[in-house]
């Protein structure tokens, strides 16, 4: 009976497929415009402007 030297490189080679498959997905979803006003990324952008808007006000209180 041979056992493999490397077993978890096997693992780490199935952690990445996975990674790569969920980030095209939430990459795809991102990209397609559906019947929305403002497209997905157009509306990621300014929740993010929106958060550090108020986080440097918050920061710069005394």
């Amino acid at each position: 009976m041979k056992h493999s030297a490397h077993p978890a490189r096997r693992q780490c080679g199935q952690a990445s497929i996975e990674y790569v498959v969920v980030t095209a997905c939430i990459a795809t979803a991102l990209l397609v415009a559906g019947d929305m006003p403002q497209s997905p990324v157009d509306a990621l952008t300014a929740a993010f402007k929106s958060l550090f808007s108020a986080y440097s006000f918050a920061l710069s209180l005394p």
